[in-house]
Formats: structure tokens, C-alpha cells, sequence
């Protein structure tokens, strides 16, 4: 054998960027697959988040952006597109996916939760595999971990809600613009391409990415003398906006109507709602200095700040877009950034250099984040978004009213709720019901799925629409021992005419009324 082909024989052969290289040399026999696993930079922190997002998936009370999300999905497809051209169409892309989802596995909590669980693990995976690319091995491991250790990564990874998508489109986005600058191709622009449009179906806001990754790629080009990917980039992101440009166009169109109520807020007390946790806010944010500081004195300044501006560039955008009649600094929001954020992060962990530094100081990021957690894992959690500030509003159990109603039941009941449609009170408690126990809303006139809306229509005579039920189940999301009050005066007349009160419980912040036909 030649010395030449000696020396061919002898090269590594190349390997994905998240599996170590295969062995060299003599010894040519395979690694097996456990040990490439455990060894590469995405396996250890993504079953982690694994763990710790399917921890009580089931258990919180579902709240009402979750049964938006049930009572849409179960709708017909013409039944959702009809809805569509009104109201959520940001959310459609998402509602879609839910109604085969549902038709296939069901709506029980872990069902209709599993999807998040499943996105915001493989944004885990983007995370470590980004990390790696931007800087090194260890890097990569350490932004995983602390991506996964986030309150509000697993929380929102646990939610019947299009945040987890949004995390993982923008996590993938990033990861594959590295890929593409590394080694430009149409494949890999095509998957980037695919990636904003993804972003784009599920979240409008979260486009904002894309100043920062304009920015990076230009800083890019200019180090590199890659104008090719200055050509690309723009071509790449116009091709994603332009496949999602019918729901961003619906949406915008919407949202005076859809987020008009955001309160304006501090941009430190939405940052701190966006993790979860005050204290693990510093840290990550103290940790993303850190890095940056020591990585700008070192060879890896331009990767450095390449990462800093994809994190940070956005939420300038989003606070100016936010200075008009509607405000887009909302903590959920933001969690697009977290990926970002966890990278920069991470490398501020890995200056510590030996692995067992880097182990302690994520064991400190895990203690940090156990209040969080723990409050994010709570029968109501799912409710309390704005943690850690206060409650925004106090929590519905929907389950408890269910269970009162099962309790009591009998066949001709009817159901009266009140009139706070965005409680959606009558889908949560039907929610938790048996199937066999379904009784009728006797003052709705059309259900909101005939309505093409989120919510019903009433009869405009109460009277008309009774039937002489024996017997009323009243449900108000509040607690009052005055439950008529909270219906219509019409609906409260007819009612109080023709029915006593028979049976008053309350519940966690729900009245349960059972109402006797006089005589």
C-alpha cells in the first residue's frame, strides 16, 4: 500500500455536528449506539427536558386558553376555517394540527398536552446542537440543561397551546442558519426557509427573529467574505414570511380585537414572567454577560456577538411596535427568545473550563429554578401566568363544578352558565364531565361552533326557550351566594319567577346552583 493511500485511510470521516467522530487508527471496529448517545452534545440535556416536561402533565386544572384550544380542535374543518376568517387565525396553523391530533389520540389532559411536551424537547435538542456550533462541545451541553431547567420551558411545554411550537420553530430557525453558513446549500437554506415559515404560522411576534439573524448574517458575510449568504438570507426569510403571509396578514387584521387587553407593563417584570422565576432571570441573564465579556477578550468575538445580537435585537422591535394602541411585550410573547438566551448562558457556564464546574454551577441554575418549577406544577398553575407577580385573576376549577353536577345529577336537567363568555365556563365544565351526562344549555341559541366564534349566542327571550326542565344546574365562575346575579336581567327574571334555589356550593372560584321548578 502506498504512503499516500496510508494517509488517506487515516483521516476521520466527517460527522454531524452532535455525534462525537468516530474512532481513528488501528481500532476500526463501530462505536455502538448507547455510547454515541450518551456522548453527544444533545442526548443528555433533551432527556432531561423529557423528565421534566412529562413530570404531572396531566395534573394541572385545564384553564381557559386550554379549553379554547379542546373546543376548537374538536370542531369540523370547515367548522374551524369558518372560524378563522374572524377570529384566531394566528392560532389556525396550530388548531389544525390539534383537530387530527385529537381525532387520532383524544382529548384527555396528557393527550391534548403531549404535543408542547414533544416541541419543547426537541427545541432542547436545537439549543445544545446550536450552542455546539456557535462555540463548543461543552457549551452546547450547558445551554441544553439550562434551557430544559427554565420554569416556564417546562410549563409551557405542558399547556394545549402553540407556545412550545413557537420555541422550537424559532430554536430550529437559528440552528439551521448556522448550518447554512457553515456550508451554504439549497437543502440547508430550504430548511431555514421552512423554519420562519413555521415561526411565522404560529407566532407573528416572534418573527422579530429574523432582525437578529439579518444582523448576524451580515456580520457574517463581512468577516468571512461569504456574500453569497448575504444573497441567500434574504431570499430564505422572504420565502418563509411569504408561505405564512396569509395568516400574518389575517392576524394583524385581528389583533385589535384579540390582544387589545394587554397591560402595559415593566420590561423587567415581563422578563422575569417570561422564565418563570426572578431569580433564575438574573442568573441567565448575569450568566449571557459572562459570556459575552469573556468571549469578546478571545478568538470567538464575532460568534459571540453574532449570538448576542440574535437574543437581544428583537426586543427593541418589540418594544417600539409596542408604543401604539396594542402592546406585543407580553411575557408568553418572549419565550422565543429563551433558546437564544440559553446559548449565551451556556457559554458563560462553560468558562469554567472543567466539566465539574460546569455540573456545579448548573446544580446552582436547578436550585434557582425549584420555586418556579415547583409553582408551575401546581392543580392551578396553568392559570397563573403572570408568576411570579400576582395572580392576574383567581383560579376556575372546572373539575370541582363537574363533580358536583355528576354528584347530582338527573336525566332532564338542564345547564344555565353566566354570562362571562372568556371563562368559557360551559366547555370547561362539559370538559370534565362523563360522557353520559350532558345536559342541555337551555338559554343558548346557537352553540359557537354554528356561530363560527369562541362563543355562543343566547336566546333573545329566556322565557321562549325554556322547556319546564324540573331542575337548573347555574354554574358562575366566581363565588356569590346571589348566583342570578350574573345573568342577564331577562334571564334572572324568568329564572326567579319559575325557580328556587335548591342547593348552593362553591367551589374553587366557581358557585355551583342547583335551581327547583316551583310547584
Amino acid at each position: 500500500m502506498s504512503n499516500r493511500a496510508v494517509a488517506t485511510d487515516a483521516q476521520p470521516a466527517q460527522t454531524d455536528a452532535g455525534s462525537p467522530p468516530p474512532p481513528t487508527g488501528p481500532d476500526r471496529r463501530p462505536v455502538p449506539l448507547a455510547r454515541r448517545l450518551a456522548l453527544s452534545v444533545w442526548f443528555w440535556p433533551t432527556a432531561f427536558a423529557a423528565v421534566a416536561v412529562g413530570w404531572r402533565l396531566g395534573s394541572p386544572e385545564m384553564w381557559h386558553d386550554e379549553l379554547v384550544t379542546i373546543d376548537v380542535a374538536t370542531r369540523s374543518t370547515g367548522q374551524i376555517r369558518g372560524m378563522l376568517a374572524s377570529v384566531d387565525a394566528v392560532h389556525g396553523a396550530y388548531y389544525l394540527f390539534m383537530h387530527a391530533w385529537t381525532t387520532l389520540f383524544g382529548t384527555s389532559p396528557i393527550a391534548v398536552r403531549l404535543p408542547s411536551a414533544l416541541a419543547m424537547t426537541l427545541a432542547t435538542a436545537c439549543v445544545a446542537l446550536a450552542g455546539r456550533r456557535l462555540f463548543d462541545h461543552r457549551t452546547g451541553v450547558a445551554a441544553g440543561f439550562v434551557f430544559a431547567l427554565v420554569p416556564t420551558v417546562t410549563r409551557f411545554g405542558q399547556e394545549t397551546r402553540s407556545y412550545a411550537f413557537v420555541v422550537l420553530a424559532a430554536a430550529a430557525a437559528t440552528l439551521f442558519l448556522l448550518r447554512a453558513l457553515e456550508r451554504p446549500g439549497w437543502l440547508r437554506w430550504g430548511a431555514y426557509t421552512l423554519a420562519v415559515a413555521g415561526i411565522g404560522l404560529v407566532n407573528v411576534v416572534a418573527l422579530t427573529l429574523l432582525v437578529g439573524h439579518g444582523t448576524a448574517v451580515l456580520l457574517h458575510c463581512w468577516r468571512k467574505r461569504a456574500w453569497w449568504s448575504l444573497a441567500w438570507f434574504p431570499l430564505a426569510a422572504l420565502g418563509g414570511v411569504a408561505l405564512a403571509a396569509p395568516v400574518i396578514l389575517r392576524g394583524m387584521k385581528q389583533a385589535g380585537r384579540q390582544i387589545s387587553w394587554i397591560p402595559d407593563s415593566s420590561p423587567w417584570t415581563v422578563w422575569e414572567q417570561a422564565y418563570g422565576s426572578t431569580l433564575l432571570a438574573a442568573a441567565v441573564t448575569a450568566l449571557a454577560a459572562i459570556g459575552l465579556l469573556t468571549h469578546l477578550r478571545r478568538d470567538a468575538v464575532a460568534r459571540t456577538v453574532s449570538a448576542t445580537l440574535v437574543a437581544v435585537l428583537p426586543v427593541p422591535v418589540i418594544l417600539v411596535a409596542s408604543t401604539g394602541e396594542i402592546n406585543y411585550f407580553f411575557s408568553k410573547y418572549l419565550l422565543f427568545l429563551l433558546p437564544a438566551w440559553a446559548v449565551l448562558a451556556g457559554s458563560g457556564l462553560a468558562v469554567l473550563r472543567r466539566t465539574p464546574l460546569v455540573a456545579a454551577g448548573l446544580v446552582v441554575v436547578a436550585a434557582l429554578s425549584v420555586p418556579g418549577q415547583l409553582a408551575m406544577r401546581g392543580e392551578y398553575s396553568h392559570s397563573w401566568y403572570t408568576y411570579p407577580q400576582a395572580r392576574a385573576f383567581e383560579p376556575l376549577s372546572y373539575s370541582q363544578a363537574a363533580r358536583v353536577i355528576e354528584a347530582g345529577y338527573q336525566p332532564g336537567d338542564g345547564l344555565v352558565v353566566g354570562d362571562v363568555w372568556w371563562w368559557l365556563t360551559e366547555p370547561g365544565v362539559r370538559y370534565y364531565l362523563p360522557a353520559d351526562i350532558s345536559p342541555r344549555n337551555v338559554f343558548q341559541a346557537r352553540t359557537a361552533a354554528q356561530r363560527n366564534e369562541l362563543f355562543a349566542a343566547d336566546c333573545a327571550d329566556p322565557a321562549s326557550c325554556l322547556r319546564d326542565e324540573p331542575r337548573l344546574w347555574l354554574v358562575q365562575p366566581t363565588v356569590t351566594d346571589t348566583p342570578m346575579t350574573g345573568l342577564s336581567k331577562k334571564a334572572a327574571a324568568v329564572l326567579g319567577e319559575r325557580y328556587q334555589l335548591a342547593q348552593l356550593t362553591h367551589v374553587t372560584g366557581m358557585t355551583v346552583a342547583l335551581l327547583q321548578r316551583r310547584g
